[in-house]
């Protein structure tokens, strides 16, 4: 019932313009500072059980072997049959793992006996920074790297390296000295989330939190594609007023926060600094999903009213003008040259996101649910979020749109300055230091003893731990 999967390697695939994290995560994931050794040699070597499988992002084989003590055939096999995302993959007892070419290995230890190693296919040497990245970063491995990858600089240093997931907040202030009064009671709100915008004509660094943006999505410099200095395009006044356009509603939102030269370290993948014709840095992925022919709903957008009047329905970009958005970009995908059909072959942006949408829980393992003294109890860890939800609910996703199903009884977070709930929380009593989200006022509604419910636990969002169907006693 278990997938935890750090946010940031979550959302590794909706990167703009990335190539997709080529490491993945395991039902049962690693505590940081961890003394089990489950080192073994790059290529492979005997192993108590492996499970052989593709990643669905890559599309690169992989292969997962169960090095720690704790480990049994019996939960080494359910976890390579629940799969990483949702696919199972093919297990056996005892064996080697035998991937080739690879980039490397990623060793996994935890203090509760169930160490893994991963071995990662591929061949390509501009994906291991990425890979690297994710072993180190999200999985709190040691990275081993190939031939292939051994000299490539592995940088780790970033907010979403330590920083759970910061809730999104409104901010208003003052406007900037020199500009209009905002538009509420003079006041400038923006929401600091990945997804939110200023008001426009403003500059989301100036009113946003980019410190919070970054904990919400993975950062990591990397740089854009070549622009072009000298182009016919430069000369096409209407075209570059319609560039800047759009460059002044990127500035108005999040996204700029990793995508421009002020981002901690550097851009990542495409810029708003690149140079006059910054859009050339954006690689055919980010114009294919900005024109919207690649969905990338799962991330989550705000009502235009709510978001100061920026739409992200229709495109990935924001825009107070969404259909002139989508258009800009479609000139750019048609003058490209972008296949239409290698496009509409993309998986939509989101990574395990979007297998977590459609996932189908199944009856909670024996002691997991609510017990007959009313506790909450579930496997795998600390949690930040709890839901109980009606059975047949949908699966809670990403703010601000999917994080409340229809059908929520009961929610509590507790903030990112919090420690996480342990289990054994009492059915509808609020921790100390927590936050109800639902009801909104007032106290949970008692179970029904006999009825279904959906137990939805998540050590972060996008990380859950329980996701099983329990019956009220």
């Amino acid at each position: 019932m278990r997938t935890p999967l750090p946010l940031s390697l979550v959302l590794a695939a909706s990167v703009v313009g990335g190539a997709t994290f080529a490491c993945s995560s395991s039902p049962s994931s690693p505590a940081a500072g961890t003394t089990e050794d489950a080192g073994a040699p790059v290529g492979g070597g005997a192993t108590t059980a492996v499970c052989d499988y593709a990643n669905p992002f890559s599309s690169e084989k992989e292969c997962k072997a169960y090095t720690g003590q704790a480990w049994t055939p019996e939960t080494a096999a359910a976890d390579c049959q629940k799969g990483t995302y949702g696919q199972p993959g093919t297990f056996s007892p005892s064996g080697t793992c035998n991937v080739g070419p690879t980039l490397g290995e990623c060793r996994v230890s935890n203090d509760y006996g169930q160490s893994f190693v991963l071995t990662l296919g591929g061949a390509n040497k501009d994906f291991c920074t990425t890979t690297g990245r994710a072993c180190i970063q999200f999985l709190k491995g040691e990275f081993v790297p190939s031939e292939t990858c051994k000299g490539v600089e592995i940088p780790v240093d970033t907010p979403t390296a330590t920083t759970p997931f910061v809730w999104p907040t409104e901010t208003c202030s003052d406007p900037k000295a020199g500009e209009a009064a905002g538009a509420r009671n003079g006041k400038v709100c923006t929401w600091n989330l990945i997804s939110g915008c200023t008001e426009p004509g403003r500059k989301y660094r100036d009113y946003g939190s980019c410190s919070d943006v970054l904990t919400n999505r993975p950062y990591y410099p990397v740089a854009g594609e070549p622009v072009p200095t000298s182009d016919p395009r430069l000369q096409n006044a209407n075209y570059m007023a319609e560039l800047a356009w759009v460059k002044k509603e990127v500035e108005a939102c999040a996204c700029v926060c990793c995508h421009d030269g002020s981002s901690p370290r550097g851009a990542s993948k495409w810029s708003t600094d690149a140079g006059p014709l910054w859009v050339d840095s954006m690689s055919n992925t980010a114009i294919a999903m900005f024109a919207g022919y690649i969905d990338s709903s799962t991330l989550g957008a705000f009502k235009p009213e709510d978001n100061n009047g920026f739409d992200r329905l229709q495109s990935a970009m924001p825009s107070t003008e969404p259909t002139r958005m989508v258009n800009f970009f479609k000139g750019e995908f048609q003058r490209r040259g972008i296949d239409p059909v290698w496009a509409a072959s993309n998986r939509p942006i989101g990574g395990p996101l979007v297998t977590q949408r459609s996932f189908v829980p199944e009856a909670c393992s024996a002691g997991e649910g609510v017990d007959a003294s009313g506790k909450i109890v579930w496997a795998g860890g600390g949690a930040r979020y709890v839901y109980v939800l009606e059975a047949g609910s949908a699966n809670p996703g990403t703010p601000p749109n999917f994080d409340l199903p229809a059908g929520t009884v009961w929610r509590v977070d507790v903030p990112h300055t919090a420690s996480a709930m342990a289990s054994g929380l009492p059915y509808g009593v609020l921790p100390s230091g927590a936050v109800q989200r639902f009801p909104k006022t007032g106290t949970a509604s008692p179970l029904v003893s006999g009825r279904r419910y959906y137990l939805y636990t998540l050590q972060d969002i996008g990380l859950p731990l329980s996701r099983c169907l329990f019956t009220a006693p």
